[in-house]
């Protein structure tokens, strides 16, 4: 299968199975390695066209952008503008509010000359150092930009994804419920990526917290090694997500880059499984997210347009109950100017 698609025009829509809609798609659509080689070379470097073809073959994108700075609202706006539905937009949430260390420098003008001065400095900064009204101010900012989309229609889900080396804790709970007031507003997804947290009473806890607040359970493919969970195959709401990250070993160690530790192509045959297990999953819920993170070189384009074509052709075996997109019209003009 080409990883640069034929061009098309019409956006992408989800597969559909029994009531479910089903979204395939991958993490992160402007990672230079990836533009590099999904995009024909017209639209490469043009944000909005690039935009616009990416959405011709995916229904669903989510935002990487997020998670390494804020983003401001008037840029889910422009994005909301650029690509028509059924496109959604997933959001990661910003680092600073899943427990990971940041650089104040890529905070917004409107919040970094509230950071006390002694912090302004430093290259990386924890949440836990960070003074309560800072955070709140974090969490605002945030939310506008979630909410840019939400009020549209726009938004898939909003990504909460914890540490990796993250044992289970019950100050993951206390945290998540002092902050209700926003997560209420948003289809919040939850995930955690040690095996702590998917073993006796710890998975239980787990699991009754997010079906007791309505919080989706990250349903996470990573390499089997060291302490990474196996993929548990639950639903904790009435939609679901599967979130491909490659088996490649290095997800497990500390201090790798995302392309070492990213650099994985799923063969078909570490595929196939998935077609039947994302049909069961489709099967208990009204809506699937199937989004690959190996962004490395393109491959999570490559396996999710192969995912992607695989559950096509497993729904057209089921007749009237799965129903397919419409094909993408080539004659669409997808170059148009920025």
């Amino acid at each position: 299968m080409s990883l640069v698609p034929d061009a098309a025009g019409t956006p992408a829509a989800p597969l559909l199975y029994r009531g479910c809609e089903i979204y395939t798609g991958t993490c992160s659509w402007a990672d230079p390695g990836f533009a590099a080689e999904f995009y024909p070379e017209g639209v490469r470097t043009r944000p909005r066209a690039r935009l616009r073809y990416y959405a011709s073959i995916f229904p669903a994108v989510e935002v990487d952008a997020s998670y390494h700075a804020l983003q401001p609202a008037e840029r889910a706006v422009q994005w909301a503008q650029t690509v028509p539905p059924p496109f959604v937009f997933n959001i990661k949430a910003f680092a600073w509010l899943t427990w990971h260390d940041s650089d104040p420098a890529r905070l917004p003008r409107e919040i970094f000359p509230l950071l006390p001065k002694p912090l302004q400095v430093l290259k990386s900064l924890s949440p836990m150092r960070l003074p309560e009204e800072i955070l709140t101010a974090v969490w605002d900012y945030f939310a506008a930009f979630v909410d840019a989309l939400r009020l549209r229609e726009r938004l898939g889900y909003v990504l909460f994804q914890f540490p990796k080396g993250q044992g289970f804790t019950q100050e993951l709970f206390h945290y998540l419920d002092a902050w209700a007031l926003y997560l209420e507003n948003w289809p919040v997804a939850i995930e955690v990526r040690h095996r702590e947290w998917l073993e006796g009473r710890a998975r239980r806890t787990l699991l009754g917290y997010l079906r007791e607040h309505g919080f989706a359970h990250v349903i996470a493919d990573l390499a089997p090694v060291r302490y990474l969970p196996p993929p548990l195959l639950e639903t904790t709401t009435d939609w679901s997500i599967v979130r491909f990250h490659g088996r490649n070993p290095a997800l497990a160690e500390q201090g790798v880059t995302t392309a070492q530790a990213y650099d994985y192509l799923y063969s078909p045959e570490e595929l196939r499984p998935w077609v039947e297990t994302a049909e069961r999953l489709a099967g208990d819920v009204r809506r699937l997210y199937l989004m690959f993170n190996n962004h490395f070189r393109g491959n999570s384009a490559r396996n999710a347009r192969e995912l992607q074509a695989m559950l096509a052709e497993r729904l057209r075996a089921h007749g009237p109950a799965a129903h397919l997109a419409e094909a993408p019209h080539p004659e669409s003009d997808l170059t148009a100017r920025d």
